[in-house]
Order: structure tokens, then C-alpha cells, then sequence
């Protein structure tokens, strides 16, 4: 005759083989020879977590509690259960009691810190991975989840050595990869992120999330066909991700090729209706093809999704500004500099239309914030040398223009420029050399 023991060793046996249903009928067989049974009730509530069903787990980890109340395990279990089930703040009381019970619980650390990243409190977050990692120090994963931390706090060099950390418990830890290549993508090192996408690519070929973050690295580099054939990957991987068709739809668009881009804008709208960045692409791209009022109404409807996108009011303020309509090409800087300051493009195209529409003081406010912001953007010590040249301050202008052409040495029309300077001030020999440079660079010259 079999006892619940015997009975139990059953369910084990099936729970092995993940015939859950199976293994529960037999774990309820041995609970109804003794109601009392703990193991049973641990061993059903795990088959029931594997399952979803999350309350009923939760129900036998408390019966586990009622007859084993200092049970840490038990109340281990119970609050991965609670946190799959959503409820945090008890899944989080329950790691409290598991760690009171045995300060040495490695998981319980980590489940509990898990929940304060989710959360927002690092410091908390990252004080349990620690405790973690003391307990369980092969743990990777504890490795990995501190250089989460880092790297949303921006200290890319601790993310770094945290997965540094987890691949020499684990060479082979695929989200230790990913995310030491993200973290080398955000120090803008692409080759050692491109190694890193690599080796994900080469653990799991089927993640398609890596392919699409090479092909951003390489997107980065100026490998634009290489990048194409990885977000192509990535898409036969996952032909949902609206996001992989809009990024590859930018690649094309490097490439000039603007029926394959918007193509890609079209399907990334399908997938996702609200994705302003694609609608923003996708007027961009219409845009190019001489479709200006359809660019319009694509870079609106990105306004209306989220009226405070500054990319599609600068973005509209462009195909203003190319049908003429330099008012509502200003008002759509303003608007994008309002809600991103720091923009020193759009101050650079403002001051473009303020100077079309003869405002010269506005225009030269705007090239001197935007050179400001950074000094080092040719196109704004360029056009504010126009406008000194327009006022009659020629030495100003061939500063500009020499600032212009130390920063980018193939600016024709700088050389161009700078030359009328040289020449209006009397120095011909500098203008002539400005010329001849200008000649040889392409510039539609004359003397």
C-alpha cells in the first residue's frame, strides 16, 4: 500500500516531466492522506506558478506558512508568485520575512532588489544585488542586474565591469553580452559593441533584438548596407517590431533610396499607429521626393500623437521653409526650441528664415546661441558670417568663415565666401587662394 511519501515521489516524477496537471492531481492525492502534508503543498504551489495560475500558488505557500511559519523559503516562494501576480508591496513583504528569517538568502536579495530597480530605487536596488552577489557570488545574474543599475544612473565604466564580471562566471551568458554592448554603444566604443552583438548572435541566432542593435552600431559607423541586412534579419526574426521597420526605413533613406524608406515608414505605422518617429521619417523621406504638402500632414499627425515631439515641429518647420512659407517655418523652431533648448539646429534653421525674412538682429541672436550650445557646428558660424557680411562687418564675416573651415575643411562655399571678403578688403592674394580652393572643392565660383 502507498503512503503520501510514496504518492508525493509520483507527483515529483510527473512534475519532472512537466506534466503539471498530472503532478497536481497526484500532490491534492497526497494532501488528502494528510492535510498537514508541507512538501505536497510546496511541490503543488510550484506546479501551479509553472502553470500561471498565481493565486492558487499563492494559496498553498500560505498553507506551507500555517504549519511552518519560519519557513524563509516559503515565504521566498510566495513572493515571486505575488510579484508575478502584481502585487509588489506584498511580494516585497514577503522577501522582507524570507530575509529576516535567513539574512543569507541569496534570491531573496536579488528577487527584492529586482523590484526596487522596478521602482526607481537604485540605491536600495543596488545594496540587495550587492547582498546577492555576497551570499552567491557565481551568481551572473546578480552581476548583470547591478550593471543595470550603473547604467541607468550613467556610470558606464561600473555597468561595464559588472558584466565583466558575469561573463567571467559565464562566458557564455548571453544577457551579459547585450547589455556590456549597449553600455560600449553609449560610450560610442561600436567596434567592441559590434564584438559584443556578435557573440549574442552567436549564443542565440534567433534573437532578433541583438541584430537590430548591431545594425544600430553599424548604422553608427557609416556601414549602412551592413546595417540594412541586420535590421532585415531582425524583422524576419520579429515582423512585429514597428521600431526595426522605421530604424531600417532611416537606413534606406541614408542610402537615398526614399521608395524602400517609406515602405518601411508605412509598415512601422500599420505596427504601430502611434509611432511619431515614423511619421516624422516618413514625411522626411515624402519631403525629398518633392511631396511637400503630404510631408506636412505626416509630420502634423506626429504633432497631434504628441504635441510636445520637438523633432516633427523642426522637421515641419523644414518643408515650410522649402515651400516658402518662412512665418510658419519660424513658428515651428520656436515651438521645437521652446521644448528643447538646447536644439542647436533649429536655432541654426530659425536664424536661416529670420535672415530670409530680413530680421538680421534676431538671426545673428540665433547663429550665436546656437554656436553656444556647440561651437563647433559649421552651418552656424557659416550663415552668421553671411549676416556680418550682409551688415558690412567684413572682418567678423571672415572670422566666421575661417571658423567654418577649420571645423570642416570641405565647406566650398566658406572658401566662396571668405574669398568676396578678402577681396572686398583689398587683399587679393588671400581671395584668389580662397577661390582656387573653392574651384577645387566644387563651388560654383566667380571671380
Amino acid at each position: 500500500m502507498f503512503d503520501e511519501t510514496d504518492i508525493l515521489r509520483r507527483g515529483i516524477a510527473h512534475q519532472e516531466r512537466k506534466d503539471y496537471d498530472l503532478a497536481i492531481e497526484t500532490f491534492s492525492e497526497a494532501i488528502r492522506l494528510n492535510s498537514k502534508f508541507v512538501e505536497a503543498y510546496y511541490a503543488r504551489g510550484n506546479c501551479y506558478e509553472a502553470k500561471g495560475l498565481y493565486g492558487t500558488a499563492i494559496a498553498d505557500y500560505a498553507a506551507v506558512l500555517q504549519f511552518r511559519p519560519k519557513e524563509a523559503a516559503a515565504h521566498y516562494n510566495r513572493g515571486c508568485a505575488l510579484e508575478k501576480q502584481g502585487q509588489r508591496d506584498e511580494a516585497i513583504a514577503d522577501f522582507n520575512k524570507a530575509i529576516a528569517l535567513d539574512p543569507k538568502y541569496a534570491k531573496a536579495y536579488f528577487n527584492r532588489g529586482s523590484l526596487f530597480f522596478k521602482r526607481g530605487a537604485l540605491d536600495k536596488a543596488l545594496d540587495d544585488f550587492a547582498a546577492a552577489i555576497q551570499h552567491a557570488p557565481n551568481d551572473a545574474d546578480a552581476h548583470v542586474s547591478c550593471g543595470l543599475v550603473h547604467m541607468v544612473r550613467g556610470d558606464l565604466d561600473a555597468a561595464i565591469a559588472a558584466y565583466d564580471a558575469a561573463i567571467a562566471i559565464n562566458p557564455d551568458h548571453v544577457k551579459a553580452h547585450g547589455n556590456r554592448g549597449n553600455a560600449f554603444e553609449a560610450k560610442r566604443d561600436y567596434d567592441a559593441a559590434i564584438a559584443e552583438y556578435n557573440e549574442v548572435t552567436r549564443l542565440n541566432p534567433k534573437d532578433a533584438k541583438a541584430y537590430a542593435n548591431r545594425a544600430v552600431a553599424l548604422f553608427k559607423l557609416q556601414r549602412i548596407d551592413e546595417a540594412i541586412a541586420d535590421y532585415s534579419e531582425a524583422i524576419r526574426l520579429n515582423p512585429k517590431s514597428g521600431k526595426t521597420y522605421c530604424s531600417r526605413g532611416i537606413a534606406y533613406a541614408k542610402k537615398h533610396l526614399n521608395d524602400q524608406a517609406i515602405a518601411d515608414y508605412d509598415e512601422a505605422i500599420r505596427l504601430e499607429p502611434k509611432n511619431c518617429e515614423a511619421y516624422v521619417c516618413r514625411g522626411t523621406a515624402r519631403s525629398a521626393k518633392g511631396k511637400r504638402q503630404e510631408a506636412l500632414d505626416d509630420h502634423t499627425e506626429a504633432i497631434r500623437i504628441n504635441p510636445a515631439y520637438a523633432k516633427a515641429y523642426y522637421s515641419r518647420g523644414l518643408v515650410h521653409g522649402l515651400m516658402g512659407n518662412v512665418d510658419r517655418a519660424i513658428a515651428d523652431y520656436t515651438e521645437a526650441i521652446r521644448l528643447r533648448p538646447d536644439d542647436a539646429l533649429a536655432y541654426v534653421h530659425r536664424g536661416v528664415a529670420l535672415t530670409r525674412r530680413g530680421d538680421l538682429v534676431d538671426a545673428m541672436d540665433d547663429f550665436t546661441r546656437a554656436i553656444e550650445i556647440d561651437s563647433e557646428h559649421p552651418s552656424a558660424h557659416y550663415n552668421r558670417g553671411l549676416v556680418y557680411w550682409i551688415q558690412g562687418d567684413v572682418q567678423h564675416s571672415i572670422d566666421d568663415f575661417g571658423a567654418t573651415i577649420r571645423i570642416n575643411p570641405t565647406y566650398a562655399k566658406a572658401y566662396q565666401s571668405r574669398a568676396m571678403a578678402h577681396a572686398k578688403l583689398g587683399d587679393q592674394q588671400a581671395a584668389q587662394a580662397d577661390l582656387a580652393k573653392a574651384r577645387q572643392l566644387g563651388a560654383a565660383c566667380s571671380a
